[in-house]
Order: structure tokens, then C-alpha cells, then sequence
């Protein structure tokens, strides 16, 4: 990609499409990645999952099911997989008897430690032949981005 125009102002607009158009090819390499990765067996549905518990460990159903976006019935099915695998723990509320809180186990720690190490090892695999000056645009780039969706209060 050549920039033969460095004078030309680039608008919010511009970026957000890109992002928009980059997004979707990202998280399709992971998914791909993630399906071939039979020693985990973990989709993406299920890692997302165990990230949310990892950043707020003690969450509610609805809590896991409000950051992932679904339903609190697929949100239910999802998390008794992760039980039944081991991965996540359900324990009671001391609070309120009513409400089942999920953290992520040992094993589940382990799983989401090694799956993500996984990943970015293939990612880097991707991107190890782009020249330092590139690698270093696209982790400043990034880096801008993610404290830009932290203000919206969006969490890993």
C-alpha cells in the first residue's frame, strides 16, 4: 500500500469503514483457526464467554449473556457446556439465594490461556513478514482503537 498523498486528511468516517471492513476478516481467520484447533475444541462463542468471566469473574447469567449480545437461554446452554466440560463453576450468591454466580475454573484459566497464546501465535505468523515500520502502524493503530472502545465501556 503506497501513501502518495501524505497531505490528504483522513476522516473518522474513512477509519470507521475500514474498521467495519476489517473486523469481519479478522474474527473469520480466528474462527477458522479456532475450528482446526481440535486439542481445545473451543469455539469462539465459548472463548468469548470465558473472557467475559475472566475480566469479571462472579457474573451473573444475564451479565454473560449481556456482553456476548445473546439471549440468556443461549447464554444458559453455552455456560452448562463450559460446567460440564469443567471449565466454569456455578456457586451460589451469598447476597441474594436467587442468583447463580460463574467464575472460570483452573482448567478453564488454563484453556483460555493456551487457546489465546495459540492465536496470536498464528496472527504473528501472519503478519512476520511485514517490514518493522508497518508492524509498528498497526500496534500504535490498535493500541488507539482499543482505548477508544474502552471509553465507551465496552471491557476486553
Amino acid at each position: 500500500m503506497t501513501t502518495s498523498n501524505k497531505s490528504a486528511e483522513v476522516t473518522a468516517d474513512q477509519v470507521a469503514a475500514k474498521v467495519i471492513e476489517t473486523a469481519p476478516l479478522i474474527m473469520y481467520f480466528l474462527k477458522n483457526s479456532a475450528r482446526r484447533d481440535k486439542e481445545t475444541n473451543a469455539s469462539i462463542a465459548r472463548l468469548r464467554a470465558m473472557a467475559v468471566l475472566q475480566t469479571c469473574p462472579n457474573s451473573s447469567l444475564s451479565k454473560v449473556s449481556e456482553a456476548l449480545g445473546i439471549t440468556n437461554a443461549t447464554a444458559s446452554s453455552l455456560i452448562d457446556g463450559l460446567v460440564h466440560g469443567g471449565l466454569v463453576e456455578r456457586k451460589g450468591n451469598p447476597l441474594t439465594r436467587r442468583q447463580i454466580l460463574l467464575k472460570l475454573t483452573e482448567a478453564g484459566e488454563r484453556q483460555l490461556l493456551t487457546t489465546r497464546q495459540t492465536r496470536m501465535s498464528e496472527v504473528a505468523a501472519l503478519l512476520s513478514d511485514l517490514p518493522t515500520e508497518q508492524l509498528e502502524t498497526i500496534q500504535a493503530g490498535l493500541s488507539i482503537l482499543k482505548e477508544s472502545f474502552k471509553l465507551t465501556g465496552v471491557t476486553k
